[in-house]
């Protein structure tokens, strides 16, 4: 099975079968592979030490979509797959774009805190 998302994922890669021998990799939007191993009417559960990271390529995001595949990449219907869980996590980076001047007076600043001196002497 396959979660996937539009919005989301836009820097996958995914190998798919040309031939008995040749395997091309597409760009996707695959965001996660979910291995099904177990019996046919038991519950799926994936739970993952490492979780799989996708860059955003859009400077924002106000919506988001997930699909579930199935293995040949088709959508499963809604009415197909029970209720579910799942956790997203974002992580942020803020580029901060500062002049010299003001990493001068920063430094400057965290140095006198770091080494204070007395008045009195």
């Amino acid at each position: 099975m396959y979660i996937a998302s539009q919005a989301l994922g836009n820097d996958t890669m995914v190998a798919r079968s040309v031939d008995d021998t040749t395997l091309v990799a597409h760009s996707s939007d695959v965001l996660q592979l979910i291995n099904n191993d177990v019996p046919r009417f038991s519950h799926l559960t994936y739970h993952t030490e490492v979780p799989m990271w996708n860059v955003l390529t859009k400077n924002y995001l106000n919506y988001f979509d997930i699909e579930i595949r199935d293995h040949k990449g088709h959508l499963f219907p809604r009415s197909a797959i029970a209720d579910f869980v799942m956790v997203l996590m974002f992580e942020v980076v803020d580029e901060i774009n500062e002049n010299v001047d003001d990493m001068v007076a920063y430094q400057a600043q965290a140095y006198r805190k770091g080494h204070p001196t007395s008045s009195g002497i």
